[in-house]
């Protein structure tokens, strides 16, 4: 699952699994293998290298720990001697990474990232552990409300603490799948000893609702209440109202203060929404970190939630059918700390696909062939609804129909995410395909590939037969970007057309089909194997689609999510209901340089001062509750990653400077830029 080898920058960590790697950079270095054990916490492999000096780029936060592996101090901008054991640990690697130094050395954050100088050459132990999580097994309930909720009780077996540091989502394990059956089988699975019940009334809209808050709390599941309850020990409080938003608000409330809480243990940083809460009210966390979870939980209640109201965005809701067919979807989204609403007669079939200018420049399009479809673009499918909007940036449709402005995912999209397979090497393989020579300005082996620390193998396909497309799909691939004609009868090749329903199978992990109302054939592709990917709901513009196909390449190349890059796509004028990512929206098929992948917004903008905003998009590998710290910020504070993170007002000279060295997307005026490719100065010249 790790590996390690000596490039001629330094040390590459792959993580094979997870199809992600990162450099260390140094000079000179022939690993050696290493034990695992020499570290005080858990690691795939282990590799020994001998250098004066060792470098990580992009790592700008990092801990630095006691030979027992206790917290030494958290450490960001200024330079520290050690002479003793220590272990350094990187805050935003792709796997979990740690350094075992046993001799004097300096460690510093320089400009690059953090770099270790040793007085004379030394052994180094580099140790990592990938981030990939898979559920211990599988429980088994009888197929009724009651039968769900005993079997969401057993959720919480997965936390690997049930301390405030489960906010971390390396310390969350996944929980147990849950399947039918006559009878009800734990498979071993034991609930944590938390002493806290969530009482709801016997029905599958009230089950489904609580999951992730059972799930976080570790909490039992009990049904037949009249009126929805949490129990944590001796305190007893109502869920009133809608009990999804209340068990959405609770969730939200006790995940913020247990992050705020958990500076108090093993991560001893200053974090912004710990400053926030302490401006609003007061706060207790030295007490309460000491505190067993039942206690501390109902503590946290105690506080009230219009304190912590606005401090942390959410990143995900998941609209649930309540049926039990869409039961074993559960641990997926309780995995996801997901928001969980039952849908309502309001998600109403959708009555309109394009706005005006879109539809006016389809049918002019279509006159001079520029068209993306021959189909009639005006009336909405059939099968596409328009769920209630929700706050989130994420959103997920479990239910019937496609829906607008969402994703529609499957278990068996989500059960390959776990089953995912080591690859025979570290390359990322992306395949282009255009069968139509009219739109070849959307694709181009320069869309992908931009951050040098990952191995691209781009494959360019023109003009393909139906022979040669079904060809290409069986064969192992990355990411699919296909750009053409998609109708009724399938995909356009130069022969006929492809129906992908036909497919037994497919090599395609994620996919792009940009053609118009390529839903179906999107879905056929996750039927087939595919993760998932992003389709067409509506018919498209030549020019509309060409701007969208790009921009997410750009987004998807640089680490985004499919949930975040439609987001992004949302800020730019372009409308997000066009397209619905089918499958598993949380894949990605690149890694970013920051961790979680960033975006800024450019807000105001003066003479000499600009203000941008910093938001951040957790993915399944930088899950909600992983900290960061912002590039223009220099006193080392961090800040949860999740949303609209925080707001500056910089110099353009220093915005410049701070962020030409990284890829990251900036939203100017509705335009997307990326600082690596255009001068931040110039944007006092757009005033």
């Amino acid at each position: 699952m790790i590996e390690f080898e000596p490039v001629e920058r330094g040390l590459r960590v792959v993580d094979t699994l997870e199809e992600v790697e990162y450099v260390v950079e140094a000079d000179g270095v022939a690993p050696a293998p290493a034990p695992a054990d020499r570290f005080p916490t858990p690691v795939d492999d282990a590799v020994r290298v001998r250098t004066e000096r060792l470098s990580l780029p992009s790592v700008f936060d990092y801990h630095l720990r006691e030979g027992d592996g206790s917290a030494r101090r958290a450490v960001s901008g200024r330079e520290q001697s050690v002479s003793a054991t220590t272990f350094v640990e990187a805050t935003n690697t792709p796997m979990k990474l740690y350094l075992r130094i046993d001799a004097p050395a300096t460690v510093a954050s320089v400009e690059s990232g953090t770099q270790i100088n040793f007085d004379a050459p030394s052994t180094v132990l580099v140790g990592a552990r990938s981030l990939h999580r898979r559920p211990a097994g599988t429980v088994t309930v009888p197929e009724t409300p009651a039968g769900v909720a005993r079997g969401i009780s057993l959720f919480g077996s997965a936390l690997k603490t049930t301390s405030p540091e489960r906010s971390f989502p390396t310390l969350r394990g996944h929980p147990p799948l849950l399947e039918f059956g006559e009878s009800f089988d734990a498979d071993g699975f034991e609930r944590p000893d938390t002493v806290i019940e969530i009482r709801v009334p016997e029905d599958y809209a009230s089950v489904f609702s609580v999951a992730p808050l059972a799930y976080y709390l570790g909490a039992a599941v009990r049904t037949g209440a009249a009126t929805p309850t949490l129990v944590a020990g001796d305190e007893t409080v109502a869920l009133r109202g809608d009990l999804g938003e209340a068990a959405a608000d609770t969730l939200r409330h006790c995940f913020l203060l247990d992050c705020v809480t958990r500076t108090e243990g093993l991560y001893p940083v200053s974090l912004r929404e710990r400053e926030a809460l302490a401006e609003r009210t007061t706060i207790e966390p030295e007490r309460w970190y000491e505190l067993p979870i039942d206690r501390r939980t109902a503590a946290y209640l105690s506080v009230p939630q219009d304190v912590t109201e606005g401090l942390l965005d959410w990143h995900l809701t998941a609209d649930i059918e309540p049926a039990a067919r869409n039961a074993a979807i559960l641990p997926f989204v309780a995995d996801d700390l997901a928001i969980v609403r039952s849908p309502t007669p309001l998600a109403e079939r959708a009555t309109a696909t394009t706005e005006p200018d879109e539809l006016e420049e389809f049918f002019r399009a279509e006159e001079v062939g520029g068209s993306r479809t021959t189909q009639n673009a005006s009336s909405p499918a059939e099968s596409v609804r328009s769920p209630v909007e929700t706050e989130t940036y994420g959103h997920v449709w479990v239910g019937e129909e496609f829906p607008m402005g969402a994703s529609k995912p499957t278990v068996d999209a989500y059960r390959r995410r776990l089953d995912r397979q080591p690859a025979d090497d570290s390359t990322t393989t992306v395949t282009l395909v255009c069968n139509d020579e009219a739109m070849l300005e959307e694709i181009d082996e320069e869309l992908y590939g931009f951050f040098d620390m990952l191995a691209f193998e781009v494959r360019t396909h023109h003009d393909l037969t139906k022979a040669e497309l079904r060809s290409v799909l069986r064969t192992e691939t990355s990411f699919l970007h296909y750009v053409g004609h998609v109708e009724d009868e399938g995909v356009q090749c130069a022969d006929g057309y492809l129906d992908l329903r036909t497919l037994s199978a497919t090599g395609v992990e994620a996919f792009l089909l940009n053609g118009c109302r390529s839903y179906e054939q999107g879905q056929a592709l996750v039927d087939a194997g595919a993760f998932g990917g992003v389709a067409t709901l509506t018919s498209v513009s030549n020019a509309k689609a060409t701007r969208t196909g790009r921009h997410l390449a750009h987004l998807l190349d640089a680490g985004f999510d499919f949930h975040g890059a439609l987001d992004v796509i949302r800020r730019i004028r372009i409308s997000r209901q066009n397209y619905v990512v089918v499958g598993d929206g949380r894949v990605t098929i690149s890694q970013s340089d920051s961790g979680t992948p960033l975006l800024l917004t450019c807000d105001e903008r003066g003479p000499e001062e600009v203000t941008v905003t910093y938001h951040e998009y957790p993915t399944a590998t930088f899950n909600v509750g992983s900290m960061t710290r912002p590039y223009i910020e220099e006193n080392g504070t961090q800040y949860l990653a999740v949303g609209e993170m925080a707001t500056f007002t910089v110099p353009y000279e220093r915005l410049a400077e701070r962020l030409s060295d990284h890829r990251i997307p900036v939203v100017v005026d509705g335009e997307l830029w990326w600082t690596n490719s255009v001068d931040l100065t110039t944007l006092r010249d757009r005033q």
